[in-house]
């Protein structure tokens, strides 16, 4: 586990502020200034960030969004099961230090719903989640073709156990529709193999429904939509990790021309979520 060093203070944060600052709100020429300012500030040690794959229990793991489709993660269940690529997972992510999640929640959700113990691997980034969502921000609009966040629907809350009973119901008796169908053979196969269903499709749907009612229903303080939430495709995390590491991209004053502190957008944090994500941090073991 990454231990938190002293990059930020409570009254400093990234370009000037510890709240999140969403997508939109990243001027492209300040992004772009910082994309390699971080060498050309007079301080060559103040932006570096550590970074690195870390083997994590799903069930850890804290969500940044609240946009996941309940559906979507069962069949990702299904189809996790039936190839066993759910044990030891890369999610392909980027994690906070205090372990929120930036991207792949689907992903984790149907590992969360098939065992919240299993390991999976993840890159860990050591900033806290609110910093870290504008720093990924200024990463991907200064660098990395400005992809925008992607629109969501579905709900977190959503995810409990009377909610999931009527998804496996359904599946049980007309299988999966849609792009990756799935048989009732196939759903009544995969849920018999759900640890400790022991070959029990029924064992198998009471113990996905118990895992949904044990997940969080709330997301980062503080975080916006997913619209505003940064998007890191898998092959560019290493990427990420080593110009964090090197202290290529400006995050705090002394700032390299063009680069300038930021106005958070609304999505603003509580005035002690700095404090409480340390404390997270320390908790972590």
């Amino acid at each position: 586990m990454l231990k938190m060093k002293n990059l930020l203070k409570e009254d400093d944060g990234v370009l000037g502020t510890t709240d999140v600052v969403g997508q939109s709100k990243i001027d492209k020429k300040v992004a772009k200034a910082a994309w390699d300012g971080g060498q050309k500030d007079d301080n060559p040690e103040d932006d570096k960030v550590a970074g690195k794959k870390v083997k994590i229990a799903v069930g850890d793991l804290l969500p940044a969004q609240t946009e996941l489709i309940k559906e979507k993660a069962f069949g990702m269940v299904i189809d996790f099961v039936l190839r066993d690529k759910w044990q030891n997972a890369d999610l392909g992510n980027i994690v906070s230090a205090d372990n929120y999640i930036m991207d792949g929640h689907h992903r984790w959700a149907a590992i969360s719903l098939i065992n919240p113990s299993a390991k999976a691997n993840v890159t860990q980034i050591d900033l806290p989640g609110a910093p870290l969502v504008t720093t990924l921000n200024l990463i991907t609009v200064g660098g990395m073709g400005d992809p925008g966040g992607k629109a969501g629907s579905g709900n977190i809350a959503e995810f409990t156990g009377a909610n999931m009973e009527k998804i496996i119901d359904a599946a049980l008796s007309a299988g999966i529709p849609g792009k990756f169908p799935k048989t009732v053979e196939e759903v009544t196969e995969a849920l018999g193999k759900i640890p400790g269903a022991n070959g029990d499709a029924q064992a198998g749907k009471a113990l996905v429904m118990k895992n949904a009612d044990k997940m969080p229903k709330t997301k980062m303080p503080g975080a916006p939509k997913r619209v505003e939430m940064p998007v890191i495709d898998s092959d560019k995390v290493k990427i990420v990790v080593k110009k964090l590491a090197a202290g290529e991209v400006d995050l705090k004053a002394p700032y390299s021309p063009g680069v300038t502190p930021v106005q958070a957008d609304g999505y603003k944090a509580t005035g002690n979520m700095l404090k409480e994500h340390f404390q997270r941090v320390a908790n972590i073991k």
